[in-house]
C-alpha cells in the first residue's frame, strides 16, 4: 500500500511534464488562483453498504495554464449505514450499522484532456484528476442483532481515527464568463483503512491483521469555481508565454514535489502510532493473563511484575482509584494475603504533560493511593513500598498520544 501511495505521487509530479504547451494568445498575465464552492452526493463501498449521502464543501485552485492545475478540497459529509450489508449478498445479517460524521482533505493535479489532444476550447474542457488525502473520522456504530453465531467477532469499533485515501476523478468544467466557472465531477476514493465504517472486514485475529480489505467510496459533487485577480484573461483557459515568472512555477514544483516527503513524513507518524497501540495491546494481554492467574504465579515464581496503565486505575491528572479498578487491584490482594511472605513495591510513572515537579509529585501521590487501599484491604503497610518516578524514565519518546499512554503507568513487583 506504501508503493501504491508513493506512485500516485510520481504521477502528480509527472503531470507537471506532460502538460503540452499552446502558442501564446495575449502577453496579458492571467488570473491564476480561484475558490470554489461545492456539493454532492457520497455512496460508500464499505463492510456495510451505506444511503445516498450529501457532502459540501470548498476547493482552492491553482491554475498553472489551461492543461494543467493543482487543487486542494475540504469537504465535510456523513456516511449513514443503508440495510446492504457486505458481510452476504442478503442484507445485513447482524444487523449492524453506522454513523461517520467526517472532515477530509485532500491535494489533487487536474489535467485538461482536450487541451493534451490538440482543442484550444475556451468554452469547455474534460479533465482527470489523480490526488492524496486525509479523511478524519468520527464514526458511531451498533448492533442490533446481538444474539446470532459468532456476532461479537463483528462488533463495531466507535472511533475517531484519521486515514490517508488516494482519489482519482474525472469531471467537466464550462467557462461562464471571466469570473466564474461551473464544474461537475466524479471522484473514488481508496482508503488506507478498514475502519471508516467502524466494522472490520473479517474478525480480529492474528492471521487477518494484514489482510484488511480498504474501504472506499465514491463522490458526485458540482459547484462554482469563482476566479480572483484583475485580469480579464484566465488561466484556466488562456495561455500566457511572454514574460513567463519561472520563479513562481517553480516554486508550484517544489511544492508538488514536497508532497512526497509530508506523505512519507506522515506514513512513518501512523507507523509509529500503530506500533505504540500494538503495544499497548501487548500490555494489556500480557496483564490480563498474569492477573488470572497471579495467586499460582506468585506462589511459582520468585518475582512477578506487573505494569497496569494509570489510565486504568486513575482519571487523568487524579490520584484517586476508580471504582472500575478496583477488582484488578483485589486479585492483588488475593495473591499477597495468600502469600504472606512475599513483599510487593509499587512505583508510579507520568508522561510529559505538566512540569516535571508536578509530575514527580502525581506519581508518588498514585503510588502512595494504591499502597492506602492494599492496606485498607487488609495487607500489613510494611509488606508494601511504593515510590515515584515522575516523567524521568518513560519507555518511549512522549510524541504522541499513543505514547504517553504507554509511559503512564504503575509497575509493581512482587517478590
Amino acid at each position: 500500500m506504501k508503493i501504491f501511495y508513493k506512485l500516485l505521487i510520481v504521477l502528480l509530479v509527472a503531470s507537471l511534464v506532460i502538460v503540452s504547451p499552446v502558442d501564446a494568445q495575449e502577453n496579458q498575465e492571467p488570473n491564476r488562483l480561484s475558490i470554489g464552492l461545492l456539493g454532492g452526493v457520497t455512496i460508500g463501498h464499505m463492510n456495510i453498504g451505506t444511503e445516498y449521502d450529501p457532502t459540501f464543501g470548498l476547493n482552492l485552485r491553482y491554475a498553472a495554464n489551461p492543461t494543467f492545475a493543482i487543487q486542494t478540497n475540504f469537504m465535510f459529509g456523513k456516511f449513514v449505514s443503508s440495510d446492504e450489508d457486505g458481510f452476504n449478498n442478503d442484507g445485513n445479517y447482524y444487523d449492524r450499522h453506522f454513523e461517520n460524521q467526517y472532515f477530509t482533505t485532500s491535494v489533487s493535479s487536474h489535467i485538461n484532456l482536450l487541451r493534451m489532444l490538440g482543442s484550444s476550447s475556451e468554452t469547455i474542457n474534460l479533465y482527470a484528476n489523480i490526488g492524496l488525502g486525509l479523511i478524519f473520522n468520527d464514526v458511531e456504530t451498533r448492533m442490533g442483532n446481538s444474539q446470532l453465531f459468532h456476532s461479537e467477532e463483528y462488533i463495531g469499533e466507535d472511533h475517531s481515527e484519521p486515514a490517508m485515501f488516494a482519489t482519482f476523478g474525472t469531471g467537466v468544467r464550462v467557462n461562464l464568463g471571466k469570473r466564474l466557472d461551473i464544474f461537475a465531477q466524479y471522484d473514488y476514493h481508496i482508503s488506507n483503512s478498514d475502519l471508516i465504517d467502524g466494522h472490520r472486514t473479517r474478525p480480529e485475529r492474528t492471521i487477518d491483521l494484514h489482510r484488511r480489505t480498504p474501504d472506499n467510496w465514491s463522490a458526485i459533487t458540482a459547484g462554482l469555481q469563482i476566479k480572483f485577480g484583475s485580469s480579464d484573461r484566465d488561466a484556466d483557459w488562456h495561455t500566457y508565454t511572454p514574460g513567463v515568472d519561472t520563479g513562481r512555477f517553480n516554486a508550484l514544483e517544489d511544492k508538488v514535489a514536497n508532497i512526497d516527503e509530508r506523505v512519507h513524513d506522515n506514513t512513518a507518524r501512523i507507523d509509529e502510532n500503530e506500533r505504540h497501540i500494538r503495544a499497548l495491546d501487548q500490555r494489556m494481554d500480557e496483564l490480563e493473563r498474569k492477573l488470572n492467574n497471579l495467586e499460582q504465579l506468585v506462589g511459582e515464581m520468585d518475582r512477578v511484575d506487573l505494569t497496569i496503565d494509570s489510565d486504568i486505575l486513575f482519571a487523568f491528572d487524579s490520584s484517586v482509584i476508580r471504582e472500575s479498578a478496583k477488582p484488578t487491584l483485589a486479585k492483588v490482594v488475593r495473591a499477597l494475603a495468600r502469600h504472606p511472605e512475599k513483599t510487593l513495591h509499587v512505583e508510579g510513572h507520568t508522561c510529559d504533560i505538566g512540569s516535571e515537579s508536578y509530575n514527580q509529585g502525581l506519581s508518588e501521590r498514585r503510588a502512595a493511593s494504591v499502597k492506602r487501599y492494599l492496606v485498607e484491604a487488609g495487607i500489613n503497610a510494611d509488606r508494601v513500598t511504593t515510590a515515584g518516578q515522575g516523567e524521568v524514565n518513560p519507555l518511549v519518546p512522549n510524541t504522541s498520544e499513543e505514547a504517553r499512554r504507554l509511559n503512564r503507568r504503575v509497575e509493581m513487583t512482587i517478590q
